[in-house]
């Protein structure tokens, strides 16, 4: 089924390995182009960051958002504030835990998977993947996880789809023009631990520090006793 909002496409299935997958296989092919979206009621191998598993049964939001930026690189990272951020904002309470999740009371309410194609230094298309709990979470996970239900919050995956999609259209378009600088801003209003001390397990060692800010490429800034360093990669806790 499809359906439209705003100047988004949205194509709408019952079930998928992938809403991702799905994606970056159509823009392959060229089968779908810029502010189309794969929508799923449930995923059958879904995925997170560094290929983890996205436990997905009917009753949440899978989603995955094409772009056709024209942007560097190095830009596209950018785009996985941009998305958070825009899911802050249509989903109250909650504050957002570098690089790209949704935390509401310290635990996970939801996730973005960024993927792209690039050729040389410039980027073909990017897949913004977004995945929300809103009835059931898993429960054996690296980070403490819940639902939107849980919190008192009952919306449908679509209503709250286009909560996202209103958010996100002029989040990304301030992007464009403006670049990264007021999408910071915004995410480090309610950043997870801010000036706090937090541990980032990185290739397999634990480190601690506080989170001092992020960096105009949204690097993890972490003090260690006066030692500062950038991190572009890691878990949080």
């Amino acid at each position: 089924m499809d359906w439209t909002h705003q100047d988004f496409v949205i194509h709408e299935f019952l079930e998928l390995e992938s809403t991702n997958k799905t994606a970056l296989e159509l823009a392959l092919l060229g089968k779908i182009s810029d502010r189309e979206i794969i929508l799923a009621k449930q995923q059958s191998a879904g995925r997170g960051r560094q290929d983890r598993s996205w436990i997905s049964p009917a009753g949440n939001l899978y989603f995955s958002l094409l772009l056709l930026p024209k942007i560097s690189v190095e830009k596209i990272p950018q785009l996985s504030f941009v998305g958070i951020t825009a899911l802050r904002l249509a989903v109250k309470n909650s504050v957002s835990k570098w690089p790209n999740d949704l935390l509401i009371e310290e635990r996970k309410v939801a996730g973005i998977l960024l993927e792209s194609k690039i050729s040389g230094e410039n980027c073909d298309f990017v897949v913004l993947g977004i995945g929300v709990n809103l009835i059931s979470n898993p429960s054996e996970t690296i980070f403490p996880a819940s639902n939107l239900k849980n919190f008192g919050i009952e919306i449908s995956p679509q209503e709250l789809l286009k909560n996202f999609l209103n958010e996100f259209e002029k989040l990304y378009q301030n992007w464009l023009d403006f670049g990264f600088a007021g999408i910071r801003q915004l995410w480090l209003q309610s950043a997870y631990r801010l000036n706090e001390e937090i541990k980032i397990k990185l290739d397999g060692e634990e480190i601690v520090g506080v989170f001092s800010g992020m960096d105009e490429e949204g690097n993890l800034i972490l003090n260690r006793e006066g030692k500062i360093l950038k991190i572009s990669v890691g878990d949080v806790s």
